[in-house]
């Protein structure tokens, strides 16, 4: 089993620690091209497909109040019974 090492870094669904992947990530890069990814292991329902955070470094002219923040995710779809009379 890999060793997972916990970031200081927050889930923004429920406010747990993620777990850093770092052969996910390329810490290395320039910033622009930097990619940092983590998982939450408390939001995973299965491990096979953990929930993943990737964070990248946008460069830009005006560095104040820029947030970028994408989610993207399944809806779980759930099932619709008939009304019975």
């Amino acid at each position: 089993m890999a060793r997972t090492r916990r970031a200081n870094r927050y889930c923004v669904d429920c406010g747990a620690r993620l777990v850093y992947y770092p052969r996910l990530s390329n810490p290395k890069a320039p910033n622009e091209h930097r990619v940092l990814v983590y998982a939450c292991p408390d939001c995973t329902q299965d491990f096979e497909k953990p929930k993943m955070f990737s964070i990248r470094r946008n460069q830009v002219d005006d560095p104040l109040e820029t947030v970028e923040i994408e989610i993207t995710q399944e809806q779980k779809k759930v099932a619709i019974k008939p009304k019975s009379s």
